[in-house]
């Protein structure tokens, strides 16, 4: 097919990675951030003011290849090889008191990248990254015990805290991309989008290696394979109102062994072509409150923003720009509270690494802290029992972690691998019967079955709470969803479906989870104005 534009740029190549290259990166790399770590903790100070007391490095190589395709043409692809990057985190001060949990106006960018992997470049950029981490932590510790000072601020625990450090340094092994494999699969999959109801229809998928090599100065070292693959699919079309309507798709996973074949990729990119064009002419969703059945992507959503988010950062971050303390999740303050119903129970454990075939990113064994996990009971019978601690928590349970180009200079608590576990369940058939049975019992004629949130307005089938036909509608607002939405789950299928989130901006994690009927949720009209269609028909791309 034809190629609008082909850009391929590369930082440094060091080709892929078999065993005996990676150990000669693996020994290139360590020595280097160790040398420069025993420098740091040596001889990094600033007359009159304190040294670093604690620090960690991360060097990150990263390869990948990215390729976007429009209605069944490439129009884009790029190709990295070798793009290393480095960051720094550092504590100055003392475990009592240092410069970590304080924001002021001061921002550094947390990572950098280099044109090469050599020992001394490696080094340049630590050199580099130290200095400016150290500065930065400086500022924010005066101005941290000004703060405390003029607010007489008692913190509850001290800021950082000894603990047995760990290690893991496996030995890992990359193959090269398939490229015209992936051209390939982007097209067809988006080729399922070009019909005449469709205005676009977008594929991208991205695919990368990333070993991760880390050492604190305690020295505690791990590396961590955390390459993904992400699929991203995208429609968009006009109702014959004028109405916009837009869907998506995310699929991530870890490497292209647990890749789906080409043949069910297309399939759901075929799925959610048909599922447009037949909300083109489906009726407007009516305003609504009442039970809904989330399944299965739209559940993860849910647990994701009110739990997953919720849970993590679980200390307070001191502010001189905010009125009041802030970054802090909004289960920190709600150990022994009822957050969930009583037949719930919630794990988060990143030890495992795979569930139901599927490889779990949330997966490590040694946190950005030096220490080695423990699985966490954070939800018993509906109560919140646990959550995420770090080093500066009081007590570490070992998940402490920073996403890479996080503009911070110290971890914070964060989820793994999140499993949500019914005790009761039901099966794909009788949740939807007990969706239609408790419509029955509050006197409504239909209710609702949403199977993805797609941005700020959604499709939802509307379901004949006696015959339990279903009709997609649009032109819903996305609902909102708070922590108290949690307690309005009243069942729960087996289903048990694993989805990934990685970003480069917050640590990889896990959700496994059921689809979920809540007992009332609010739906509303979208207030989204029609738009004038074209003039013209659109034309053929080819």
């Amino acid at each position: 097919m034809k190629k609008f534009l082909i850009l391929i740029f590369t930082l440094f190549f060091i080709g892929p990675l078999n065993a005996s290259d990676f150990k000669t990166t693996q020994e290139t790399v360590f020595k280097a951030m160790r040398d420069e770590m025993a420098r740091t903790m040596k001889s990094l100070k600033t007359k009159g003011m304190p040294r670093p007391y604690y620090a960690t490095y991360k060097v990150k190589i990263q390869d990948f290849f990215a390729v976007n395709s429009f209605m069944g043409e490439e129009f884009f692809d790029a190709l990295s090889k070798g793009d290393v990057s480095v960051s720094v985190t550092m504590r100055v001060g003392n475990e009592k008191t240092d410069s970590s949990f304080f924001e002021n106006t001061v921002i550094t960018t947390a990572g950098s990248q280099l044109p090469s992997l050599s020992y001394g470049s490696l080094r340049q950029a630590l050199w580099l990254k130290s200095d400016q981490a150290y500065k930065q932590a400086l500022d924010q510790y005066t101005k941290k015990l000004a703060y405390l000072k003029k607010k007489e601020v008692k913190e509850e625990n001290p800021d950082f805290s000894k603990a047995e450090i760990s290690s893991d340094k496996p030995q890992l092994e990359f193959k090269p991309f398939d490229k015209d494999y992936i051209i390939s699969l982007a097209e067809e999959m988006s080729a399922q989008g070009n019909v005449k109801e469709l205005k676009r229809f977008y594929t991208r998928i991205f695919v990368s290696h990333e070993p991760t090599f880390y050492l604190s100065s305690e020295g505690a070292e791990y590396i961590k394979d955390e390459s993904n693959i992400t699929i991203y699919l995208s429609a968009q079309a006009d109702t014959p109102e004028g109405f916009p309507l837009n869907a998506y798709r995310v699929m991530v996973y870890k490497d292209m062994s647990e890749l789906p074949s080409k043949e069910e990729l297309i399939k759901t990119a075929k799925d959610l072509s048909l599922e447009m064009q037949k909300a083109v002419n489906s009726p407007k969703g009516e305003a609504y409150i009442g039970p809904v059945l989330l399944e299965e992507e739209a559940a993860a959503t849910l647990f994701d923003r009110v739990f997953a988010k919720n849970a993590q950062k679980t200390k307070k971050v001191l502010s001189l720009n905010r009125d009041t303390d802030y970054d802090m999740g909004d289960f920190a303050r709600k150990k022994g509270l009822r957050i969930m119903p009583s037949d719930f129970n919630v794990t988060d454990d990143p030890q495992i690494e795979s569930f139901n075939g599927r490889k779990l990113m949330g997966a490590y064994k040694v946190d950005d802290e030096g220490v080695a996990p423990k699985k966490l009971q954070i939800v018993k019978n509906g109560k919140l029992t646990d959550l995420p601690a770090t080093r500066s928590s009081g007590e570490t349970n070992g998940h402490a972690r920073l996403g890479f180009f996080e503009e911070k200079l110290f971890a914070q608590a964060s989820v793994s691998n999140l499993f949500f576990l019914p005790q009761r369940t039901f099966s794909k058939k009788e949740l939807k019967e007990e969706l239609m049975k408790t419509c029955r019992k509050e006197n409504l004629d239909y209710c609702y079955i949403i199977r993805r949130f797609d941005g700020s307005n959604i499709m939802a089938y509307k379901v004949d709470a006696k015959t339990g036909e279903e009709t997609l509608t649009y032109g819903l607002e996305m609902p909102s969803l708070s922590t108290r939405t949690l307690r309005d789950i009243i069942a729960a299928g087996d289903d048990l479906n694993v989805f990934n989130f990685a970003s480069n901006t917050e640590p990889y994690y896990s959700i496994i989870s059921p689809s979920v009927i809540l007992s009332e949720m609010e739906l509303k009209e979208s207030q989204v104005e029609n738009k004038k269609p074209p003039k013209l028909k659109k034309p053929p791309l080819n």
